[in-house]
């Protein structure tokens, strides 16, 4: 597979590319970005779905609104359009800055978009997932200043996007060499769950090629999960899969890129009999992590972060699509 190279992509087509005098972000004092998330604990901030194409002035609003709450970072989730718009990502990232708040934007490598659709022959990586990689590398590389790291995928080891780990892993360093033209040291990962990294084969070169580890991690899917509160199944199950990505990380940061407990069972079905998907049980799950801030989260240098916003995940968010809260929500970002 031909791997494309971004800045010859620019040139042609007049894309701007420059490179940034300043390589830490703005918002980390003296650290560089692999040192801000090293040294990141407790809640860091929310994912942020923008399919509905918001514009910058909204994004900007909703991450101002975030951050008076406490946030430091936010990922961005699904894809505006095709994914492929530079112009859109560059809307993302203004965004960010003008708030403040560091963001990690996500290159949506699912080749097909609906639940349950059928690949046809223009649904591949190449055709679909290839654009959006290098869109949000290009408008990274114009305004880099807001953003901590870039994430290659959510779940692509999971959904197996690229055909193979190796295949992944080239993409991700295809990434790294563009940002490295630009003159930028930006982090990599992508964004799974532990099963996907330990059913994907060799895992190797993924493992190799990333900064950091960014976890999904979900106890809600787990087949013993019964409330979100319950500290004898959900933070068992949650600590389970920290433990296997410390076995596979070598010492690399890690945060938690999404977690969360719906309200509804509407956008995932649970495997167990037991679950309750409600507004108290997804507070509780909250309010779980956050009480555990001393005795794990800043001990582990482990930062989590909060599936979703709103309810563009439906079930999944803090607010309802209206834009209230579904709990009087609050965490605490250091201890």
């Amino acid at each position: 597979m031909v791997l494309v190279n971004i800045l010859a992509l620019a040139i042609a087509y007049g894309w701007a590319v420059f490179a940034s005098d300043t390589l830490d972000s703005s918002y980390s004092t003296g650290l560089s970005r692999l040192e801000k998330i090293e040294s990141m604990y407790a809640w860091e901030g929310f994912v942020y779905d923008i399919e509905s194409c918001r514009s910058t002035y909204e994004m900007t609003q909703d991450f101002n609104e975030m951050k008076a709450h406490g946030a430091r970072v936010v990922i961005t989730f699904e894809f505006c359009g095709t994914g492929a718009d530079v112009g859109y990502y560059d809307d993302v990232i203004t965004a960010a800055g003008n708030a403040e708040i560091s963001i990690i934007p996500l290159a949506w490598t699912l080749p097909i978009h609906a639940v349950g659709q059928s690949y046809g022959p223009n649904d591949t990586f190449l055709i679909k997932s290839v654009p959006r990689i290098e869109a949000v590398t290009q408008a990274v590389i114009n305004n880099p200043e807001p953003v901590l790291a870039i994430a290659i995928g959510d779940e692509p080891l999971y959904d197996d996007d690229a055909g193979s780990p190796a295949a992944l892993a080239s993409y991700i360093n295809q990434v790294r060499r563009n940002l490295s033209i630009a003159g930028l040291d930006i982090p990599l990962s992508i964004s799974d769950l532990a099963y996907g990294w330990q059913s994907s084969g060799n895992i190797t070169p993924v493992a190799d090629a990333v900064d950091f580890f960014m976890v999904n991690n979900f106890p809600y899917f787990a087949f013993d999960a019964t409330t979100g509160g319950n500290a004898s199944s959900s933070w068992n199950d949650f600590i389970q899969d920290i433990e296997y990505f410390q076995s596979i990380a070598n010492g690399r940061p890690i945060l938690v890129t999404q977690t969360g407990w719906p309200t509804n069972e509407d956008e995932f079905a649970p495997n167990s009999p037991d679950i309750v998907a409600s507004v108290p049980s997804s507070e509780g799950y909250w309010n779980l992590l956050d009480s555990f801030c001393e005795d794990y989260f800043k001990s582990m240098n482990i930062g989590w972060m909060w599936r979703s916003w709103e309810d563009d995940i439906d079930g999944w968010g803090v607010k309802y699509l209206n834009g209230s809260d579904k709990w009087h929500w609050n965490a605490r970002t250091e201890c």
